[in-house]
């Protein structure tokens, strides 16, 4: 048998050689595109984010702990660099890079919901109010809301409707939320229903500067209505079709059949008197829903004066000769007696 020659011997180990640098080489490869990370994507950057609060602080690291490195102020757009969740890594329009919680940024799309849900609120029927001491303001009904300002004593703001704890008022056009125990609501201009202790309720008429005559009792017979001037109102109704006031021209609505709130014992034995304010929406059909408690007190005389209320019926009111759905505010005074 012929034994190999010496050269083929040579030819094959350069062979295999050649091989395993090549292998060592791909595999080298590998390993280091795989330990980079890819490129961020430049060509689509993210929705900017705008500042909800008076101001907001920028830190070195996503935890409230961590070192201030710039402050942005309400409505100032900040660049988003990563979102964590709670916490965003911004720039502004200085470069200055932080953190920056994500509860006090809102998107354009989160702005233009909560812009429509406060044009929503500005339809309903204002109150008058008077701050009665120094009050923090929030962008919702609640404390965990971001802090957007704040209204000294003796404020005057309009107060457009009650969510829990908090009234919505108007604060330099838009809609803020302030602790319901800060502001006092007037009843001026709104029905007054007076209910005693130990005594029939009566009714007084509404305190403005053409005041209505008053409305009898129960026990009275009703003189016709005497025609009153209708509010000076657009003549334009919410997207549900309720009118926040008659417009000029129109009827209003009329009580035909009233329930007398019952005087809470609890409330009379804890010496408690005062006023509750209630709003709902008087139906074209003369029934009346969405009842609501504006200004409320202890002890159940806010119950009570939304549970009577529900029950009453009415006159509806009406523009151009058709009945409108409207709201309606009345005032429960309670008095001790």
């Amino acid at each position: 048998m012929a034994r190999p020659s010496p050269h083929t011997h040579t030819r094959g180990t350069f062979i295999v050689v050649v091989l395993g640098v090549i292998f060592i080489a791909i595999l080298a490869a590998l390993i280091f595109t795989t330990g980079k990370k890819p490129p961020a994507d430049t060509t689509a950057p993210s929705e900017p984010l705008s500042v909800l609060p008076m101001r907001i602080r920028l830190r070195t690291e996503p935890t409230a702990k961590a070192p201030v490195v710039a402050t942005a102020t309400s409505g100032e757009k900040l660049a988003v660099l990563e979102d964590r969740g709670a916490w965003v890594r911004v720039q502004d329009e200085d470069g200055v890079a932080g953190w920056a919680e994500r509860n006090s940024l809102e998107r354009t799309s989160e702005r233009a919901r909560r812009l429509a849900r406060y044009d929503a609120i500005k339809k309903l029927p204002a109150l008058s109010g008077l701050v009665s001491e120094r009050t923090p303001l929030y962008a919702g009904p609640g404390i965990f809301y971001s802090l957007i300002g704040e209204l000294p004593s003796q404020t005057q703001v309009k107060v457009y409707t009650r969510d829990h704890d908090f009234y919505a008022i108007d604060h330099d056009g838009a809609i803020a939320y302030a602790d319901v125990d800060a502001v006092d609501v007037s009843s001026v201009g709104t029905r007054q229903l007076e209910v005693r202790t130990g005594t029939t309720a009566t009714e007084a008429p509404a305190q403005t500067a053409s005041a209505e005559p008053p409305i009898p009792t129960a026990t009275e017979p009703a003189p016709p209505p005497a025609p009153q001037p209708a509010a000076e109102v657009p003549a334009s109704a919410d997207r549900s079709g309720v009118y926040a006031a008659v417009p000029a021209g129109g009827t209003q609505p009329e009580e035909l059949d009233r329930v007398i709130p019952r005087y809470p014992a609890m409330a009379r034995r804890a010496g408690i008197q005062g006023a509750v304010v209630v709003r709902g929406i008087v139906r074209r059909d003369g029934t009346i829903d969405n009842v609501e408690v504006i200004k409320d007190l202890p002890q159940g005389l806010g119950d009570a004066a939304a549970e009577a209320v529900r029950r009453w019926r009415f006159r509806p009111a009406t523009y151009r000769g058709e009945p409108i759905d409207v709201y309606y505010t009345v005032t429960v005074n309670f008095r001790l007696q």
